[in-house]
């Protein structure tokens, strides 16, 4: 009987549990036109580091703070003049608002996405990041007390070579 009871309980909960319930709503966005200077500002008023980047309504790539300061690396750039379109990625992630959180989690983390970019009936209504993320594990985390990982949550074991850095 505490077996079906836990069952029923678990999928109650995971079904409320959508990229459309967590999203933040209505996200900042910018046209593909714009300068750097622009979305830096965007970012940095808001506190924002994605930005979905939109041309006539649709959503064609996003750009984030971390592309910016890789693209301002390279001699040459202006960030007054060269633009969004310079820095994003068409490479973006973007769900249904039903889509279930562990899925869109699951897939952010293989393809290390920041971000999805929630679209319904073709328009961003929102986005999860992971910084969402983050923010609904600890609000459901166990006390610093017994934090004792489960298995299916540890980061896959890395090969001796991955991850290390040879310091001189």
């Amino acid at each position: 009987m505490k077996t079906a009871t836990r069952t029923r309980a678990k999928e109650t909960t995971s079904e409320r549990w959508t990229a459309g319930a967590l999203m933040t709503p209505q996200p900042l966005t910018i046209g593909r036109k714009e300068s750097l200077a622009t979305a830096h500002r965007l970012m940095r008023d808001h506190r924002v580091r994605h930005l979905p980047v939109l041309e006539h309504g649709e959503l064609i790539g996003i750009v984030s703070q971390r592309d910016l300061y890789f693209l301002e690396t390279i001699r040459g750039v202006d960030i007054d003049d060269d633009i969004v379109e310079d820095a994003m990625t068409t490479d973006t992630y973007a769900v249904e608002p039903d889509a279930p959180i562990g899925a869109v989690a699951k897939h952010m983390a293989r393809h290390r996405y920041g971000c999805a970019v929630v679209l319904e009936r073709g328009k961003v209504a929102g986005i999860f990041t992971a910084t969402d993320a983050l923010r609904l594990v600890s609000a459901f985390g166990p006390s610093a007390r017994s934090a004792r990982v489960p298995s299916q949550l540890r980061s896959p074991r890395r090969s001796s070579s991955e991850g290390r850095h040879d310091r001189a």
